[in-house]
């Protein structure tokens, strides 16, 4: 963001805080697309992600005004976020989902590698990769595929993941770093391996002298 689209932002967040309803419609117009396709890639499209979508700007909006924080858009992925989670959740108590495997994130804090996993930004307009990327992700515990796509989709850093999910930093770190091997290890078991940090290709054999 530009610091004049950063300021503009910023002046919206006062107004809103004041209680003007317009600012924040502006606010919420200009997440809104990115937030319903976050929700839908943990949820799914459909009826229940726009309603978690739109629960959440009807509880920024009745809470704005308490609101302490200097990003909006981290607050509503919060929030949003959150109460997708929950809805997973609630489904798999009422058994409509099967249960989830175990976030074992508990386990020793992890360290990025130098080479990260695939990088879900680039295969996005790969339509068999993304396929191949959103079955992986549905077998996810569904706080590993939520930190999994705040980082590699949606850009924040490992601080805003940490507040955004009410998470340590290490168990936002092994949960993006289990994300990413499973995605990895999906996308390599169908052959495509045309992501950041994939093995070079052979080289073609040369020719030779005559």
């Amino acid at each position: 963001m530009s610091r004049t689209a950063a300021e503009g932002a910023s002046a919206f967040l006062d107004r809103a805080r004041r209680g003007d309803p317009k600012a924040f419609e502006s606010l919420a117009g200009e997440h809104e697309r990115a937030l319903y396709a976050h929700v839908a890639r943990i949820l799914g499209p459909g009826a229940d992600a726009e309603d978690v979508v739109q629960d959440a700007f009807v509880s920024a909006w009745r809470s704005i005004a308490a609101f302490e924080g200097t990003s909006f858009r981290a607050w509503i992925f919060r929030i949003a976020t959150n109460r997708a989670i929950d809805l997973i959740r609630a489904r798999r108590r009422r058994g409509e989902l099967p249960l989830e495997p175990v976030d074992d994130a508990g386990e020793p804090t992890w360290a990025e590698p130098a080479t990260a996993g695939p990088d879900l930004a680039t295969i996005a307009g790969d339509r068999e990769a993304i396929t191949i990327v959103e079955a992986a992700l549905a077998t996810l515990p569904a706080e590993q595929r939520a930190v999994l796509l705040l980082r590699d989709v949606e850009g924040f850093d490992y601080e805003e993941i940490a507040r955004i999910t009410a998470s340590q930093i290490g168990t936002v770190k092994s949960r993006i770093h289990r994300g990413r091997l499973a995605v990895r290890n999906a996308l390599v078991a169908r052959g495509w391996t045309n992501y950041r940090g994939a093995p070079p290709p052979e080289d073609p054999p040369r020719n030779p002298k005559r």
